[in-house]
């Protein structure tokens, strides 16, 4: 895919779409870059507002980060290989610092002048070309303050967008029925609406940890039962039996069903309940892209297809997906995916053929089904059999890299994740770093 200057187009300037810019930045006689970014300013999922349900310009608020979260990777593996978190902040950052580390990284690329703030992408249509695999792409953006539209043509396509904005709510018989406080902890932000009263969690992953940390001094009892798989996560139920949970949280099995103000267990136990908050994961979201684009989003929108190594097109080898894996080495994976995609880009790297990259896609979801996954976990890197560091070292070995890496980024990370599994509340009360 060599050849000469090329227009490229990052649609979203959160975490994936700032270091797609940065990597591009860095070559300024091969590619000329510009992103659209919906917000007012860079940060993606990690500009906090208090707001939930439609944001100012409009459109669904984007953002799921509630006032007292912290992150759940300690500075040293959370950050970007080329650019570290400040010494000053903490070994687990709160959400504020990882905002103002965002801006910092934009404003020590200079990033920031490509930028097109308030901008949301309205359409991404594939042209014709004379190389099949290799299409331009028309790109339609609307200002939200000014309604101003604009048009643009580019050689290739960052999807940079993020995959933590689109609620994904259990499948409870009943459960629309509720008459309590019902919602996504998308559109959680601070305990205290839910002051004295009975509230349930669905779910089994950090951020239940975080909201029983957050719920439990405040409210009359909180259950937690599992949400959307069989798979023990972190194994909270046992750590519950231990005794480390505080008093008034209890564990269930699951919730089987919803009648009115309550909730009945899979034992038959009925509870009474004023809220139920599911933190139930996400789906997949790209309503700008066209029919044309050739990308389609199954299993109750959870696998995105027809996409090799979670990030390339099959067919189309000028549209990237960057950062769509749910997975905890967000910042660096995204590191990785954008080198790669630049080394085809500069046809440095050769892709198999689009029946190989299919069968080989389609191989690794059935192996995950095989194994005993659920469709839902068709880009999940969180379980043993399919993980961050597994992912990592398949694109630094398809591609070719060293590892910029480290042993020291992934050792950090297997420490976060066996002490967080042996007491949930107290593994980040260790210095990683």
């Amino acid at each position: 895919m060599s050849g000469s200057k090329r227009k490229v187009a990052i649609i979203g300037a959160g975490p994936s779409g700032l270091n797609t810019a940065r990597l591009l930045s860095a070559r300024p006689t091969d590619y000329e870059y510009e992103v659209f970014e919906r917000g007012h300013c860079v940060g993606g999922l990690w500009v906090y507002t208090d707001k939930t349900g439609i944001d100012d310009d409009g459109y669904p608020v984007h953002s799921s980060v509630y006032r007292s979260l912290v992150t759940i990777l300690s500075k040293s593996v959370m950050e970007f290989p080329d650019f570290k978190l400040s010494d000053d902040y903490p070994t687990f950052p709160t959400h504020e610092q990882i905002h103002q580390y965002l801006e910092d990284y934009a404003d020590h690329f200079n990033l920031k002048r490509n930028i097109h703030f308030n901008t949301i992408v309205t359409n991404l249509k594939r042209l014709p070309a004379k190389e099949p695999q290799c299409p331009k792409w028309s790109v339609t953006a609307k200002n939200t303050r000014t309604a101003e539209i604009t048009e643009k043509t580019f050689d290739v396509v960052f999807v940079c967008v993020g995959h933590y904005a689109k609620s994904n709510f259990p499948d409870i018989p009943g459960l629309k029925s509720f008459t309590g406080t019902l919602l996504h902890s998308h559109n959680y932000r601070k305990p205290e609406a839910f002051l004295g009263k009975k509230v349930t969690l669905v779910g089994d992953g950090p951020t239940v940890v975080d909201l029983i940390s957050d719920l439990s001094p405040v409210v009359a009892e909180l259950i937690v039962c599992r949400g959307r798989s069989d798979e023990v996560r972190l194994n909270l139920y046992g750590q519950w039996e231990k005794g480390f949970f505080p008093k008034n949280v209890r564990f269930i099995e699951r919730v089987t069903s919803v009648a009115s103000d309550t909730l009945v267990s899979l034992d038959g136990t009925v509870m009474p309940a004023d809220a139920i908050i599911c933190c139930t994961g996400y789906k997949h979201s790209y309503p700008f892209l066209d029919k044309s684009c050739g990308i389609t989003i199954e299993n109750n929108d959870t696998r995105v297809r027809p996409l090799f190594k979670h990030m390339i097109h099959t067919k189309y080898h000028t549209l990237f997906f960057i950062g769509i894996m749910e997975n905890p080495l967000e910042f660096t994976l995204a590191y990785l995916q954008v080198a790669m995609a630049l080394k085809i880009l500069d046809g440095k790297l050769k892709l198999p053929s689009e029946r190989d990259m299919n069968k080989e896609t389609d191989d690794d979801y059935e192996k995950r089904l095989e194994m005993g996954l659920k469709p839902f976990n068709a880009h999940s890197f969180y379980t043993k059999q399919w993980n961050s560091t597994m992912y990592a070292k398949d694109i630094l070995e398809f591609a070719g890299f060293e590892d910029v890496l480290g042993p020291k980024k992934y050792e950090g990370l297997a420490n976060i994740v066996d002490k967080a599994i042996n007491n949930c509340l107290t593994f980040r009360q260790f210095n990683y770093d």
